[in-house]
C-alpha cells in the first residue's frame, strides 16, 4: 500500500448524529515554499511571528478542554486490492487525550472501531501502517503534539499543511476550522483521502454509539 491509507466506512445512523458546522474554512492554503523556520534568519520577524502563530494553533488543537465529534468521507487505495470507500466517525476528548473511532466495515484488519490514546502504544487503528496512536491523533487534529519531532510544513498563517513520519509516510492537510477539511496520506501501504463531512462539539452528556 503506497500510503498511510485512511480507509474508512461508517454507518448511516452514525452520520445522522452529526451536525454540520458553518465554521469550516474553505479554499486551499497558500503554501510556504519550504519550511519557514529554515528559510528565515534567526533574527527574522517573519520567523518569530510564524513560530508564535503555529504554537497558538497547536495549543488550540490539543486544548485539554476540547471535545468534538467529526465525520469524514474516505477513499482508500491500497497498494494491492480494490479501492475502499465509506465513512469514518471520530470523537475526541482532550482531557483524557482519547480519540474513539467507528467505521461501518473493518479497516486494515482492525475491526469496526477502537480507541487511540495520546502517549500510549497499541490499540486498534482505523489506518493501515505503523503510525503510533499520538501520530494518528495528530493527523485527525491536523497538528503535531507538544514536543513532537515530526517534520512539518507550514503555510503563511502558521497552519500545518504537511507532516512527515519515520516510515516514509507523508500526510497533507487542507486546514479548516476545528479539524482539517481534507487529509491525504501517502506511504508504503497505499494512499488514502479523508474529506470532512461534519464537525461539531461533543457534549459530555452524549454517549458514543455502540458498535
Amino acid at each position: 500500500m503506497k500510503t498511510r491509507a485512511l480507509r474508512v466506512g461508517a454507518s448511516a445512523w452514525v452520520a445522522i448524529s452529526f451536525c454540520l458546522e458553518s465554521g469550516c474554512g474553505t479554499g486551499a492554503p497558500v503554501l510556504a515554499p519550504t519550511d519557514p523556520t529554515a528559510q528565515a534568519p534567526s533574527s527574522s520577524p517573519f520567523k518569530e511571528n510564524l513560530s508564535s502563530s503555529s504554537e497558538i494553533l497547536r495549543a488550540r488543537a490539543w486544548d485539554q478542554t476540547r471535545r468534538f465529534k467529526a465525520l469524514f468521507k474516505a477513499e482508500v487505495s491500497p497498494r494491492a486490492g480494490a479501492i475502499g470507500r465509506g465513512y469514518l466517525s471520530v470523537w475526541w476528548d482532550g482531557a483524557t487525550g482519547t480519540l474513539t473511532w467507528r467505521a461501518s466495515a473493518p479497516i486494515a484488519g482492525s475491526g469496526k472501531g477502537g480507541v487511540l490514546r495520546k502517549g500510549k502504544r497499541g490499540g486498534d487503528s482505523p489506518l493501515p501502517g505503523n503510525l503510533d496512536p499520538t501520530d494518528l491523533i495528530s493527523c485527525i487534529l491536523g497538528s503535531p503534539a507538544e514536543g513532537s519531532t515530526r517534520s512539518t510544513l507550514l503555510d503563511n498563517q502558521g497552519r500545518v499543511v504537511e507532516m512527515r513520519f519515520p516510515k516514509s509516510e507523508v500526510v497533507a492537510f487542507q486546514p479548516g476550522e476545528g479539524v482539517p477539511r481534507r487529509i491525504e496520506a501517502n506511504g508504503p501501504d497505499g494512499r488514502a483521502v479523508l474529506t470532512l463531512e461534519a464537525y461539531s462539539s461533543w457534549p459530555e452528556s452524549e454517549e458514543i454509539p455502540l458498535l
